[in-house]
């Protein structure tokens, strides 16, 4: 066998040799390749996952922005519903009763109840729901308890007054009831 140089004959091993060194080389080359994009596609698959983990996360934040935006406003609004029940509770009843001799705070009283009534729809609509608790078991969940009082016939640990109603958005309490409490008479 001639050498590409002209130098001379090579030796079959050293030409086995030198084509197993080249092999050897080659396979190490492409092994490392192999390694490198099997690194590459790795991170290519988590930076396509985490991609998709910040899309579901982002929508699911502006869902939540979406639904309880309008939290803060409703909450201001609350007091202003508060203000409403409050006027119309303390219109004497026997004044309702007479129309003619009080007709003024008749057309008053209606028009306040309206008014209410048609905050509380607008609330409704964005999905703020009011509830009232009376009578039922007390749940520091949704009614904060503004005192406790002994009541006979009534069932201690139940809500008998509700001072101002609890509001909920969308399942979330948004503000609790102020309410009262029957105290159980042992103390307990």
């Amino acid at each position: 066998m001639q050498c590409a140089h002209g130098l001379g004959q090579l030796r079959p091993i050293t030409f086995a040799y030198r084509v197993s060194q080249y092999l050897s080389l080659v396979v190490s080359a492409v092994e490392e390749k192999d390694a490198k994009i099997k690194e590459l596609k790795d991170a290519y698959l988590r930076s396509l996952a985490d991609a998709e983990n910040i899309r579901t996360r982002s929508k699911t934040e502006i869902e939540s922005t979406k639904t309880f935006a309008i939290q803060k406003f409703a909450k201001d609004l609350l007091d202003t519903v508060d203000i409403l029940e409050l006027a119309l509770k303390h219109v004497p009843k026997d004044h309702l009763a007479d129309k003619t001799t009080h007709k003024s705070l008749n057309d008053l009283f209606e028009g306040v109840d309206l008014t209410r009534s048609n905050l509380l729809r607008t609330l409704e609509r964005h999905g703020v729901e009011s509830f009232d608790p009376i009578d039922k078991p007390y749940d520091p969940n949704t009614s904060h308890a503004l005192f406790q009082a002994p009541m006979p016939g009534k069932t201690p640990g139940t809500v008998f007054t509700v001072e101002k109603r609890g509001y909920i958005i969308k399942g979330r309490v948004m503000r609790p009831a102020q309410v009262g409490v029957v105290l159980d008479p042992s103390g307990n």
